[in-house]
Formats: C-alpha cells, sequence, structure tokens
C-alpha cells in the first residue's frame, strides 16, 4: 500500500502510452486503491471546491457510487466533468467569458451549466424528421459534417461523443474545421488507456452497421430508451489522429485532485483529451 499523503494535485500532458506508464512508474500512488478510497473519504468528509462554482459540501455531494469517474456528484456535475471544468476555467482565464463554444449537447446538466458562463453553442444529434419535430427547439448537427462556417468558435468541448461517431477522423476534421487558430478541443471518452490502438467494436458499411464484437450501448438523454451505440473506445492512436486533422499541440491531460473531487476508479484522476488548433 502507498502511504497516503494529501493533498496530491496533478495536472500533468501525456502524448503516449509511453509517456503515461512512465509517469504511473514515478507515481504509484495515481493507481493505488488504497490512495484513491482514502481520497474519495476525505471529499465526502470535507467537501470540495468545484473548478467553476466553487465550494460544494458534503451535504450537497452524492458519494453513492465507487465509480468516481462518474461519482462524486456535486451541482449536478460529476468528477470527469469537473475536469472538463477545469480545462474550460483556464481557457476562461486566457480568452474571457465571452468566448465562443460549441459542445454536441444541449440537454445534459453540463450543457445548463456552462450555457450560462460562456457564450455556448449546444446540439444534438436528431437524425430523423421525427426526431427533429419532437425536439423543434435544439438544433440539429451531425458531428461529421457541421453546418457551422470555418473559424466559428473558440473552443469545442466533446464530452462522451467520440466513442459513438462511425468516424473519428471524419469527426477531428470537422472540430479543426470550426475552430479559430489558436482555437482548442476538448473533453473526455472512455479511454482504453493501456492500449496503443483503439478498440473497434463497430462499422458503417455502405451504410449498414456491422457489429465486430458484442454491441455496447451507452446513456442517451435524447433516446433513453434505446442508447447511443458504441462504434469505437480510443487508445492512444487518437493523439495521432488529432494531428493528422491538423490539430498542432495533442494530449491526454490528466488531472488528479483531492481538492477539486477529480478522481476516477482506477487511476486517481480522469484524463481529459486537448487538442490545439
Amino acid at each position: 500500500m502507498i502511504e497516503p499523503q494529501f493533498p496530491r494535485e496533478a495536472c500533468v500532458n501525456l502524448a503516449s502510452l509511453e509517456d503515461f506508464r512512465r509517469w504511473l512508474g514515478e507515481n504509484a500512488w495515481a493507481i493505488d486503491p488504497d490512495y484513491i478510497s482514502s481520497c474519495a473519504v476525505d471529499i465526502a468528509r470535507t467537501g470540495f471546491i468545484d473548478p467553476l462554482f466553487g465550494y460544494m459540501p458534503p451535504q450537497k455531494i452524492d458519494t453513492t457510487s465507487v465509480n468516481y469517474r462518474e461519482g462524486l456528484v456535486a451541482g449536478e456535475l460529476n468528477s470527469r466533468l469537473r475536469g472538463v471544468c477545469l480545462v474550460l476555467a483556464d481557457e476562461i482565464l486566457a480568452r474571457g467569458p465571452g468566448m465562443r463554444v460549441y459542445a454536441p449537447e444541449w440537454v445534459s446538466s453540463f450543457a445548463s451549466k456552462i450555457r450560462n458562463v460562456v457564450d455556448y453553442h449546444g446540439s444534438e444529434y436528431l437524425p430523423t424528421p421525427a426526431d427533429q419535430a419532437t425536439y423543434s427547439d435544439i438544433r440539429h448537427e451531425d458531428v461529421m459534417a457541421l453546418s457551422f462556417e470555418d473559424e466559428s468558435f473558440d473552443a469545442y468541448i466533446t464530452n462522451e461523443v467520440l466513442e459513438h461517431v462511425p468516424s473519428v477522423e471524419a469527426t477531428l476534421r470537422e472540430a479543426h474545421r470550426i475552430l479559430k487558430p489558436g482555437g482548442v478541443l476538448f473533453g473526455t471518452f472512455p479511454m482504453a488507456y493501456v492500449s496503443e490502438t483503439s478498440l473497434v467494436k463497430a462499422e458503417l458499411r455502405d451504410g449498414e452497421i456491422v457489429h465486430l464484437t458484442e454491441p455496447e450501448y451507452h446513456g442517451n438523454p435524447i433516446d433513453p430508451a434505446s442508447g447511443s451505440l458504441v462504434f469505437s473506445i480510443p487508445g492512444w492512436d487518437i493523439v495521432e489522429q488529432a494531428r493528422s486533422a491538423g490539430f498542432a499541440d495533442v494530449n491526454i491531460r490528466l488531472i488528479s485532485s483531492r481538492r477539486q473531487a477529480i478522481l476516477g476508479a482506477e487511476i486517481a484522476g480522469a484524463l481529459v483529451f486537448v487538442a490545439k488548433r
């Protein structure tokens, strides 16, 4: 067991699986289950500081889930979303609160919070006329073929989306296209963080979905009954995919913070994808 030492705070940019393994070798506490659970207990006892919304006292924190990446919910945001908010806070400090942000989510708790903080433009994927009629007040966008003009946004936030697209490469090219020079794409996805390559679970061939593994679906607030099909679980090759799409500076940012309650179940932190144009 690694003897817990508080506070442990880490924010490190990693560009490869080799970088990740090297960092873990030098920071064994980050994968020690006793350390992780000790952090969670301490957060539940004293509260934490949300990156954008301030102090969250213990009585406002849901600590029932031991999947800390999706848990430690307070103010409707979980651990990984606070990691995203920490990156967003840095961008707001650099660019100002008037920064123009796009995200392919509108009905989520994250969207409802962030659209009060920046110039937020959100959408949902509504592929059929029936969907668009049902949600006529929500913008429809396909992230592989966005309708926005070139260089429209300062930032693009993608939370748990890239695993659901048939082509990550096309999605990254579109993200690069709509970002202004110096703009940034960032967000999360369930990463295969010990794999060099992405795990492809389904493909789109001639308009038909072909399953390569047992079909996997994640929650979709627009279609809670069916959910969203997982096409792939990105590995470290997403860094090179983003570079090939035109991004100049790409990394996976490992953020571990007891102070801001950013934890995971297997790693004491969240992995946030950050790609700068």
